[in-house]
């Protein structure tokens, strides 16, 4: 069967169809060419938007996601769409914009991303050690003037499990393809996050590699850097890291060995 062509404007149901550039238009800089019309005004609204992604085979491809906004600011759109999946989207990637009617036959998006009503995601991280057994955090902003320092990962993908998760996240913010090793720790909690509540349940899994922090594409809105930690660092500067207990959980780890069952180690 001939797959429809695609409309010329942002579609309303069609979310994250890959579109690629016109000859020429490679980059994301034409941006001012088109006009954003989603504000904080329609945060709670039904929006499409059309941006720039990086496909690994392709380069920069126009992309389209439909879902309800959650939180606008001049850095990031969060939605939701109706499979629950949380879209973070960078502003200055976005091309095109529009408020879009509900869906005649499909069910609404979701209203959540309340302290009452937390958006509810599973998640994957790497827990990755050098030789030297240093750690390789990353340094995350949840909200502009807070910094957490936590493990490469993020939000599994409609299809996913947590491992593909896992490795492909450490390949998109580290640029790095290692073998996973055993599923060490778990944590789940809810905390605030661009302005709406997650609740989060996050598998970690340990690793071995080497890599050069600063050769790190770090693609993730929301990550300022990334650097190798030493215990002795951790406990000297006492970062805000996730898990709270960071610094003790890696210490036992490192005296005793993974353990024989994944460890909650809180959030």
């Amino acid at each position: 069967m001939t797959a429809p062509k695609p409309d010329p404007t942002p579609d309303g149901d069609r979310a994250d169809a890959p579109r690629q550039p016109r000859p020429g238009t490679r980059g994301v800089g034409l941006g001012a060419r088109y006009a954003r019309r989603v504000g904080p005004e329609h945060v709670g609204q039904r929006v499409s938007l059309r941006r720039w992604v990086d496909d690994p085979g392709r380069g920069p491809v126009q992309s389209d996601v439909v879902g309800r906004l959650l939180a606008h600011d001049d850095e990031v759109l969060l939605l939701v769409d109706r499979r629950h999946q949380l879209h973070v989207v960078d502003a200055a990637r976005v091309l095109a914009s529009r408020v879009v009617p509900p869906h005649p036959r499909m069910e609404d998006e979701p209203h959540v991303g309340t302290r009452d009503a937390p958006l509810e995601r599973d998640a994957a991280r790497v827990l990755l050690l050098d030789a030297r057994d240093r750690v390789l955090l990353v340094a995350h902003l949840p909200e502009p003037d807070r910094t957490v320092w936590t493990a490469p990962g993020g939000g599994l993908q409609p299809g996913e499990d947590h491992e593909t998760a896992a490795r492909r996240e450490l390949l998109e913010e580290l640029g790095l393809d290692v073998e996973l090793g055993p599923w060490i720790w778990s944590r789940a909690g809810t905390f605030p996050f661009r302005g709406i509540w997650l609740y989060q349940r996050e598998r970690w899994y340990l690793a071995r590699g080497e890599l050069d922090p600063a050769d790190s594409p770090l693609d993730d809105v929301g990550i300022e850097e990334a650097r190798w930690w030493s215990l002795d660092a951790l406990r000297a500067e006492v970062p805000a890291t996730g898990p709270r207990r960071l610094a003790d959980e890696l210490a036992s780890l490192l005296a005793d060995g993974p353990p024989s069952e994944p460890v909650d180690v809180g959030f």
